[in-house]
């Protein structure tokens, strides 16, 4: 963690000491305006890898029985310290009373825009001004997320294999580090060892669960019961997206 106190005048955010304090604009908040929804990236997470950039947009939708003029003061942050500078908001009235306003954004891991305990969730804050002087700031008008892509690998496995044999999987789970900008092990990470008998792989069962080493690897041992495509899988948490390794067919022998 970056270890120093910093004001962040983008979002009108303090952070003291790792803390996120309301900002005094909330009070400033007054008449009927309202900010219905915002949505960053389409919904979707932003996802980075090791040395990953990334631009997307965000649009804040906002209300007035007078109209909307403008949005403003629109700030991305996160804990942490984490700061992105949003490009100039434009309005535009989809009715007499409500109004969508976009603007893009970007994150690059290579600039040091964003650190390792950045991952997971973001926040918008915005102020919407009416035609009539009323105005609404809210400093969580909306969330988002920018995750890590995490790797997963599939090897050791011999095939064919007799029916009712003991067999091995083993496999690797690597995390980006965002600071050295190299892949490396995600020690604790849990994996799934998945198996599936139809071609396409539609469906699948869990045959094993672990969690990885201290070098990221993973391993399981199962019993042969029918020809089938194993992947180890390694779930979603807070700061990254799901992962699964390549796919290995393993033949049995009846």
């Amino acid at each position: 963690m970056r270890r120093r106190s910093a004001v962040l005048l983008v979002s009108g955010v303090l952070a003291v000491g790792g803390i996120l304090l309301p900002s005094i604009q909330q009070q400033a908040s007054h008449g009927d305006t309202r900010i219905k929804g915002v949505v960053v990236n389409g919904g979707h997470p932003i996802v980075l890898g090791a040395s990953g950039s990334a631009e997307f947009g965000f649009s804040i939708t906002a209300e007035d029985n007078s109209g909307i003029k403008s949005v403003g003061s629109v700030g991305l942050w996160s804990a942490n310290y984490g700061i992105l500078v949003p490009s100039k908001v434009t309005c535009k009235a989809t009715s007499k009373t409500v109004s969508v306003c976009t603007g893009t954004s970007s994150v690059s891991v290579p600039k040091k825009q964003i650190f390792d305990n950045m991952a997971g969730s973001w926040f918008v804050q915005a102020t919407a001004y009416a035609n009539d002087g009323d105005k609404r700031t809210e400093d969580k008008a909306g969330r988002f997320k920018i995750l890590k892509q995490i790797t997963a690998t599939l090897f050791g496995v011999t095939t064919p294999v007799d029916k009712g044999q003991a067999f091995t999987v083993s496999g690797q789970v690597l995390k980006p580090d965002w600071r050295s900008q190299q892949l490396v092990a995600d020690p604790g990470a849990r994996a799934l060892l998945e198996l599936c008998t139809v071609a396409d792989c539609a469906r699948t069962k869990v045959v094993a669960s672990t969690k990885a080493n201290s070098e990221g690897i993973v391993a399981a041992t199962v019993r042969a019961s029918q020809t089938g495509t194993y992947m180890w899988v390694s779930p979603a948490t807070f700061w990254s997206v799901a992962a699964t390794s390549q796919q290995v067919q393993v033949n049995v022998n009846p």
